[in-house]
């Protein structure tokens, strides 16, 4: 060893025994014993143990408790042993499928771990009926052939009684009445059907059960009270003599597809009528709606709805032992008007073709709808039916306004306007014999010249017209040279607008109408072959005196030239209106929409007449008025925009503002300073005295001369109001002095007075004014010093 010192080995035997341990007989939780699931039986071995399935009504008693030789093994694998009593037949259910035991399956060295797992997955068949089971007390429980099976047992009943023998589950299985037929042992199909009923019940025998079917309608078999068959009304039907079994109370109708409840189906034109029938509440309800009869009150048209109105549909069942023998219903239907001018034309040419308006749009034709139809409407400048051409309707379903048809034809007629002079004037040296300042002109030369002259302004003339296609007419001094289109203006009002045929003008040949004028006409015609009403220009050759064409034609360019100034001004003056507030006058009022038109009655009139209809929204329409948009104060401000130059608006303006200032600062100033608010502040007594020196009257009276002459008097008269001059009195020359304003005065005629003058030149109404002002007494300030406000004339 390590210490160095020498080691012996030597060998001792000693011998000693092993032995067996019964692992069946081991306490529980002991780590040696058994793995075998019951009920399988442990059975010892030497060294080992392996686990039996039992025989059918033997226990684990039957096995011996000590250790079995192999000769146990030989016997028990002779034995016949049934499915009940081998292991399971599927390797998933147990270690070893359709053997008796373990022995030979698992392995003998049981301290391994696959021994122990084998041992403990032996799975032998387990007897039902040993254990909890569902049978009734009154009934026996079975085994099934093989427990493999998903059924392992079931129950039966015992002679006399009848039932499936599984205990009876409160709430859930029916209360047990097995029947049978009256031969007592065939059950019933009821009985049949609840799966003979739970536990194990004594039948009842049913006389009906086999019974022959009853021939009779709503017949059935019955029982009497003796338990004898016999044919009978089912429940709910009553024996009638004639008719048989009937139904004692008549089934009810609803019918369908009516969400109001008002037996009123609404449709609209375009609509297709879908019969929805009618529903039958009864238990017989199959057989009623074989027996339902479906009348119209009017023939219903293929396709889709096209008319406006109603129709009803009477829905009838037979029922003969009742009064009346029948059942019915109606339904209203109720077609509505749709506005055929606003359809989905993609939409309707598939559903309703016939409802698509047929107006001549290409020649302006608008639609107009109408209750239960349209009609077309031909625009402004035309006229015709509307419709398009070709077209072709049925007696009742021409819509409104059709008359073959014939479209919209052009019917106005263009409208010519003449620019530029007329009449046209064409100057001319007068011509005539020579003549001096001595002697005239020779008579016989003088007219043979003129007549000579005169006789070739119709050629010239036309000749002019023709050379300048009519422009020479329209030339001016002012515009030597004008286009042809320049002279005349002729425009076609249509639908689409105003359509310019200056350029499409025919200018004739000049007419004569006297020595000295023509006529020259002017025609156009549209395309539609409408004439225009002949316009005429004058023509006019003046023969004017040489010496006197120089001063003619000067006057004649300067009105051309006033003329064309006056235009541009108001053409500019038009513009700026238009441009400004003005365009308001030119905004147009619209009707609001009037409400919808029904004549109907509310969809409670029977007897609807749709050709009333159109009569009666006419006339409706008519109440439909536009508003008033425009306030007095707009409609002044539009009035001075109008007729007022828009130069002299902000003048009027400023005018009235500084006159209001004014006016407002007088009336202040006299708030202030007049004489009812002056408080005398001077002596009172040396006042009064320079009042009776100063104070004076002025009368006029009439002078020697006819004139007036002012004359002073006391303060006893007062001064009158006023007076009144006739000049028709006054004797001598007319009045000329210096007036208040530094001029001769000449009294207006609207100043005279209507009344006679009396001999002192004073009017009768002077004479009265004078006598209204009696003397009065003199004007004396009191102490306080308001007696000036309130006697002084000029006071309040």
């Amino acid at each position: 060893d390590e210490m160095g010192r020498k080691v012996i080995t030597q060998c001792f035997e000693v011998p000693f025994t092993i032995l067996d341990t019964n692992e069946c007989t081991l306490p529980l939780h002991h780590p040696m014993r058994h793995q075998c699931q019951s009920p399988a039986v442990c059975v010892n071995t030497n060294g080992s143990y392996d686990c039996v399935c039992p025989r059918m009504g033997e226990s684990g008693g039957k096995y011996p408790s000590g250790t079995v030789e192999d000769q146990f093994w030989v016997d028990l694998a002779a034995e016949d042993r049934s499915p009940w009593e081998v292991s399971f037949n599927s390797s998933s259910r147990t270690s070893c499928p359709s053997m008796a035991s373990t022995h030979g399956c698992c392995s003998a060295r049981t301290n391994t771990n696959d021994a122990k797992n084998c041992r403990a997955s032996f799975q032998c068949p387990n007897n039902p009926c040993n254990s909890a089971h569902e049978c009734a007390s009154s009934a026996s429980c079975v085994l099934e052939h093989d427990p493999n099976s998903a059924k392992t047992y079931h129950c039966q009943c015992p002679d006399g009684l009848m039932g499936n023998g599984h205990k009876c589950r409160p709430g859930v299985d029916p209360k047990p009445e097995p029947k049978v037929r009256f031969d007592g042992i065939t059950p019933t199909e009821k009985t049949v059907k609840n799966n003979f009923y739970c536990d194990c019940t004594p039948p009842v025998v049913d006389a009906c059960a086999g019974f022959p079917p009853c021939k009779g309608k709503h017949e059935v078999c019955i029982v009497t009270a003796s338990n004898v068959p016999q044919c009978g009304c089912e429940p709910g039907y009553v024996m009638h003599e004639k008719y048989g079994c009937v139904d004692e109370s008549p089934p009810v109708m609803k019918l369908r597809n009516d969400p109001h409840g008002d037996q009123t189906l609404r449709l609209k034109q375009g609509d297709v009528y879908k019969e929805y029938a009618v529903d039958i509440q009864d238990e017989n309800a199959e057989e009623y709606l074989r027996s339902l009869k479906i009348a119209y009150s009017r023939p219903l048209p293929h396709g889709c709805l096209t008319k406006v109105g109603e129709f009803h549909v009477n829905y009838t069942i037979a029922t003969p032992w009742t009064t009346p023998s029948f059942l019915r219903l109606t339904r209203r239907v109720v077609i509505e008007d749709i506005d055929e001018c606003k359809l989905d034309v993609a939409k309707f040419e598939t559903v309703c073709p016939v409802l698509i308006p047929k107006c001549d749009s290409e020649a302006g034709a608008s639609c107009l709808n109408k209750i239960g139809s349209y009609t077309c409407q031909c625009p402004k400048y035309t006229s015709g039916d509307g419709f398009q051409s070709g077209l072709s309707f049925g007696a009742n379903d021409a819509p409104v306004g059709f008359k073959g048809g014939n479209g919209c034809h052009d019917t106005s007629k263009p409208v010519i306007e003449l620019k530029g002079p007329n009449p046209k004037i064409f100057r001319i040296s007068q011509c005539g014999a020579l003549s001096g300042f001595m002697t005239s002109k020779i008579s016989e030369h003088d007219a043979d010249l003129k007549t000579s002259q005169q006789k070739h302004y119709g050629d010239d003339i036309k000749a002019m017209i023709r050379q300048t296609a009519g422009a020479e007419l329209c030339a001016t001094h002012n515009q030597t040279r004008p286009d042809a289109s320049d002279c005349v203006k002729a425009y076609d009002q249509t639908y689409k607008g105003r359509v310019d045929l200056s350029r499409e003008v025919v200018v004739g040949d000049p007419t004569q109408t006297s020595m000295l004028q023509w006529r020259v006409p002017y025609d156009v015609t549209d395309s539609a072959g409408n004439k225009a009403e002949t316009i005429w220009r004058d023509i006019v050759v003046e023969e004017v005196d040489l010496s006197d064409v120089e001063a003619k034609v000067r006057r004649e360019m300067l009105r051309e030239k006033d003329s064309e100034i006056h235009k541009a001004v108001d053409k500019a003056v038009a513009d700026e209106r238009r441009k400004g507030g003005g365009r308001r006058n030119q905004q147009k009022m619209e009707c609001p929409k009037c409400p919808a038109c029904d004549c109907s009655g509310g969809g409670t009139s029977s007897s609807f007449d749709p050709s009333m209809c159109d009569p009666i929204c006419d006339a409706r329409e008519q109440t439909c008025q536009a508003p008033s948009e425009l306030t007095l104060a707009m409609e002044l401000v539009i009035f001075l925009e109008t007729y007022v130059p828009s130069e002299l608006i902000v003048g009027i303006v400023l005018l009235c503002l500084v006159v209001s200032t004014v006016m407002g600062l007088g009336y202040l100033y006299g708030l202030q300073f007049g004489p009812s608010t002056y408080t005398p502040v001077y002596n009172v007594e040396e006042r009064e005295r320079g009042l009776e020196n100063h104070i004076r009257e002025y009368n006029p009276r009439p002078s020697q001369n006819g004139g007036l002459t002012p004359q002073p008097v006391n303060l006893q008269s007062p001064p009158p109001k006023s007076f009144s001059m006739n000049p028709s009195q006054v004797q001598g020359p007319p009045v000329s002095s210096s007036s208040l304003y530094g001029g001769p005065f000449t009294p207006s005629p609207r100043f005279q007075s209507s009344q006679p003058a009396s001999a002192n030149g004073l009017s009768q109404q002077d004479q009265q004014e004078r006598s209204i002002y009696a003397p009065s007494p003199r004007i004396t300030p009191s102490r306080r010093g308001d007696g000036v406000g309130n006697r002084s004339p000029y006071g309040r």
